[in-house]
C-alpha cells in the first residue's frame, strides 16, 4: 500500500509497524523486540507508549495486515472482473501476483496459526476471522454468479486459496494457482449445472 509519508517523517508507530514485517518474514517467537527496535530505529519507551508490549506490536502489525490485504484483493478483483464468476477466478489471478512477490514466506495468517499452535491465542483468532473472510468474499461472489447454496462451495475455494499458500511456500515443482484456478472453474460450473438440472 503506497504511502506519501517518507520513512524520515514516518512516527514511531509507523515506523514500528513497518520492523514489525520481521515477524512474517522470521516469526514471531524467533524475532526479538530489540531486533525490532533496531530495526525501527525507535526506543524501548514508544513501543510500550504505541503498543503496550511485543504482543501488542504483534497484533496490531497482524489488524493491519488484514486490512490491506482486504483491500488489495477487493481492489484487484474489481479491476479484474464484472461478474460473480469471474470475480472468484479473478482471486487466484491476483493470489498469484501476490505469491510472486520477493519477500513471500507465505500467508501470513495460516503461518500465524501453526506457530501459535493454541486455538485461543488472540492471534490465532485474527487469523480465524481473516479465513472468514475469504470464505465470505468467495460466497458473495458465488451468489452474485449464481450459486444458491454458495457457502460450501466458497469453503471449498478458501481450501484450494489456503493450497496454493502452502504450495508456494512449499515451492511445489507446479503452477499451482493454475490448478487451483482451473479446479475453480470446474467446481462453479459443476454446482451450476447441478443446479439447473433440478430446477
Amino acid at each position: 500500500m503506497s504511502t506519501t509519508t517518507t520513512p524520515a517523517k514516518q512516527g514511531p508507530r509507523e515506523r514500528l509497524l513497518k520492523a514489525a514485517a520481521l515477524f512474517y518474514q522470521e516469526g514471531i517467537r524467533a524475532v526479538g523486540i530489540n531486533r525490532v527496535l533496531e530495526e525501527a530505529q525507535t526506543p524501548i519507551m514508544s513501543l510500550y507508549r504505541q503498543f503496550g508490549s511485543k504482543d501488542g506490536l504483534v497484533e496490531a502489525f497482524l489488524v493491519d495486515k488484514d486490512a490491506r490485504v482486504r483491500a488489495l484483493f477487493e481492489r484487484e478483483v474489481d479491476k479484474l472482473a464484472d461478474d460473480g464468476r469471474d470475480k472468484v477466478l479473478a482471486v487466484f489471478e491476483v493470489l498469484a501476483k501476490v505469491i510472486a512477490e520477493d519477500d513471500f514466506r507465505g500467508c501470513t495468517f495460516i503461518n500465524v496459526a501453526v506457530e501459535m499452535a493454541d486455538a485461543s491465542h488472540p492471534f490465532v483468532e485474527i487469523s480465524r476471522a481473516h479465513k472468514r473472510y475469504a470464505r465470505e468474499l468467495f460466497e458473495g461472489y458465488l451468489r452474485d454468479a449464481g450459486v444458491a447454496d454458495a457457502e460450501p462451495l466458497a469453503a471449498q475455494m478458501l481450501m484450494l486459496m489456503d493450497g496454493v499458500f502452502v504450495a508456494a511456500q512449499m515451492q511445489a515443482p507446479y503452477d499451482a494457482v493454475a490448478h487451483a484456478r482451473g479446479a475453480a472453474a470446474v467446481l462453479i460450473d459443476d454446482a451450476l449445472r447441478r443446479q439447473a438440472a433440478t430446477s
